[in-house]
């Protein structure tokens, strides 16, 4: 095996490094245990590790916590990704009778001006063919940049996160695996030091009811449900048997626009989850949101994952990744 390699913005010799990274979480973290750093709450950082024949940048954002433990006297760096800003940002008009506000605005040009508004101007989207506050007008006052923002990721099961080069995506990325993707490399039974495959209805919706401004709402169900095993509709919860998941926003004005919001959330959550919780050999590029292809001769599973999750853990002990890949 190489040795192990990393680089942290002004840190020496680091001792444990963990970098976390989730679709269902707001930012990504860093957390890095080091003999002596000079980065102080605020600093930018960006951390490369990997092994001295392959590594690579996967984690640039802000600090946001330095202990120094004694009497070993080693630090522990804290560190969230870029979108801490938008999080941070509460949006509190300076008059309370002038509120920010938008009208006839498309979603993602809504969503790219609020995260301006905390200063994170480099941003990606693609179009989402969705017009909010028609008609209207949708005031946004006393909530954070990122929670108004991701209200509007959630009504069009869309997703918003900033990447490792500190860009705002705002993109149609369901959280498993769709026609169009493309595996970028395949995971062995070798490179699995644990794998766990799982399958549940735990998280399966299959009635979103959506409630926007006075007198619009829609509704949308279907008794059978999504079986990534299968790769087809079945009848997986009891007949007449419905969990629902309900969005509510202001900003949909018109019904046609909710009956969109509820088809689009159906479509997310109508299907069971098959998961594979796993740990395997350290790889830095092994990062959330790709896809691979898993072939493990043990369980039998061959077949392409979404990485949901990622966790870096690198150190003393060596190089690992928990993984959390979704089908």
């Amino acid at each position: 095996m190489n040795k192990l390699y990393a680089s942290v913005t002004n840190v020496t010799n680091p001792i444990n490094i963990t970098i976390s990274e989730s679709h269902a979480n707001s930012t990504s973290t860093a957390m890095v245990e080091c003999i002596s750093t000079s980065l102080s709450v605020g600093d930018s950082i960006s951390v490369d590790l990997g092994y001295e024949t392959d590594h690579d940048t996967i984690f640039t954002g802000f600090v946001k916590q330095v202990d120094r433990k004694v009497p070993n006297n080693t630090y522990t760096v804290t560190a969230n990704d870029v979108m801490t800003r938008a999080i941070d940002f509460f949006i509190a008009s300076s008059n309370p009778d002038q509120p920010f506000s938008r009208s006839n605005i498309a979603a993602e040009t809504l969503v790219q001006e609020l995260m301006a508004l905390a200063g994170l101007t480099d941003f990606q989207s693609d179009p989402t063919h969705f017009t909010l506050a028609v008609n209207s007008v949708a005031e946004v006052n006393l909530v954070s940049a990122y929670d108004y923002a991701n209200s509007i990721a959630d009504l069009l099961a869309w997703h918003l996160y900033a990447d490792e080069t500190g860009t705002v995506q705002f993109i149609d990325r369901k959280p498993y695996v769709v026609g169009s993707d493309s595996p970028y490399k395949t995971l062995t039974t070798a490179t699995f030091l644990t794998l766990t495959p799982r399958l549940t209805e735990k998280d399966l919706r299959n009635r979103v009811v959506v409630y926007g401004s006075t007198g619009v709402y829609a509704e949308a169900k279907r008794a059978t449900s999504y079986n990534p095993v299968t790769q087809a509709f079945e009848q997986i919860l009891p007949s007449n048997y419905y969990k629902t998941a309900v969005a509510a926003s202001p900003l949909i004005t018109v019904t046609s626009l909710a009956q969109d919001a509820a088809d689009y959330n159906l479509e997310l959550y109508n299907r069971l989850l098959s998961s594979i919780s796993a740990t395997v050999i350290g790889d830095p590029s092994l990062r959330a949101r790709k896809v691979v292809t898993v072939t493990d001769s043990i369980t039998g599973i061959n077949g392409d994952y979404y990485v949901y999750m990622a966790e870096h853990s690198w150190g003393n002990t060596g190089y690992t990744v928990n993984l959390d890949l979704r089908s």
